[in-house]
């Protein structure tokens, strides 16, 4: 009898288990972001300025809401992946609103606590997100020239927690040029 309540304990605490992971993938399921790649990233310019090389990007919500129904939340901020190099060679970081009027950004690159499931890498990290469907510009000047990469990483992430943060590919900085 002993042995049979044994079992009947470890079976129960089996299934509660499997029930309880299910119930969690099924949760997760619905708070992954189903349009991944909804937002726009692209390459404004890349620009020589004096002895350094000027790269102008700009993020875009093409569809503002809540994040239900197929609508994106505003981004929080945008973090961009740099090669060694690149990192080095960093010599500003800034933002606009209109792409005329610009504003520095302190120099973060390090790893991003609020991306660590997406990523554990040092990011450059542009801590200034999108307001509804407005264009955001971000911009990062180098001592150093660069080639373009059509794949280089960055991670976007949203105000909260329904979409989380998302890997895009974009136009960034490749290889150094020597």
């Amino acid at each position: 009898m002993k042995r049979f309540l044994q079992f009947t304990c470890v079976a129960a605490t089996v299934t509660a288990s499997v029930f309880t992971l299910s119930s969690f993938n099924s949760v997760k399921k619905e708070k992954a972001n189903p349009l991944p790649m909804a937002y726009s990233v692209a390459l404004q310019s890349k620009n020589q300025i004096g002895t350094n090389e000027q790269w102008t990007w700009t993020l875009t919500n093409p569809n503002p809401g809540n994040g239900n129904n197929g609508t994106l939340q505003n981004v929080s901020h945008w973090d961009i992946a740099l090669s060694p190099a690149a990192e080095a060679a960093l010599v500003s970081a800034e933002y606009s609103r209109d792409g005329v009027n610009w504003f520095s950004l302190s120099i973060e690159v390090e790893r991003d606590p609020s991306i660590r499931l997406c990523t554990q890498a040092d990011v450059l990290k542009f801590n200034v997100g999108t307001d509804g469907s407005a264009p955001l510009y971000y911009r990062a000047t180098f001592d150093e020239q660069f080639t373009q990469n059509a794949y280089a990483t960055s991670y976007i992430k949203t105000g909260g927690g329904l979409q989380g943060c998302n890997l895009y590919y974009f136009n960034g900085m490749g290889t150094r040029l020597d």
